[in-house]
C-alpha cells in the first residue's frame, strides 16, 4: 500500500463566520482519513482483523492555508513513516490536486496499541508490525 488517499467533502457546517472551516474541523478530517487508511490496511492483508485497537497518544496539526467550502473535494494523503514495540507514527496532509498540489494542512500522528481489557499498551503483534512496516516501505517519504 502505497499512500492512502481520501476524499475529503467539506460540510457547510464545518465553516465558521469567516467563510472557511474551522480549526477545530482539520482534526476531524485527519481522524476520517486515518480511520480509512487503517481499514485499508487490514482489507489489503486477508488474515488481518478489521482495525487495530489503538489510542491517539499524540497529534500536531500544521495550518498552512485556510480550507474553504466548496463542492469538489479535498485529498487526504496518509501514510506511515515509523513502527515502534507498541506504537507507529502517521503523516498526513490535506491537498488539493492541482498542478502542483497546494499544501493545506500537515499532521503527524503517533498511535499505540492498546488492550481495553487491562487498560495500557501492548506491543504490536507480529502481523500488525508486518503490515505497518510494508505501509512504511511502500510510502516513500515526504
Amino acid at each position: 500500500m502505497s499512500r492512502h488517499r481520501y476524499l475529503c467533502h467539506v460540510r457547510f457546517s464545518d465553516v465558521d463566520v469567516y467563510g472557511h472551516v474551522n480549526n477545530v474541523k482539520y482534526f476531524e478530517y485527519f481522524q476520517e482519513a486515518r480511520i480509512a487508511f487503517i481499514l485499508a490496511l487490514a482489507e489489503a492483508d486477508a488474515d488481518a482483523e478489521p482495525g487495530l485497537r489503538q489510542v491517539v497518544a499524540r497529534i500536531d496539526v500544521d495550518y498552512k492555508r485556510p480550507i474553504l467550502f466548496r463542492p469538489e473535494p479535498y485529498v487526504i494523503e496518509t501514510w506511515a513513516t515509523r513502527v515502534g514495540t507498541s506504537s507507529y507514527d502517521l503523516h498526513a496532509r490535506i491537498v488539493d490536486d492541482g498542478a502542483g498540489p497546494t499544501v493545506y494542512s500537515t499532521a503527524e500522528v503517533r498511535l499505540v496499541a492498546f488492550d481495553p481489557g487491562v487498560q495500557r499498551s501492548r506491543p504490536l503483534s507480529t502481523e500488525e508490525r508486518a503490515r505497518l512496516e510494508r505501509a512504511v516501505a511502500d510510502a516513500g517519504q515526504d
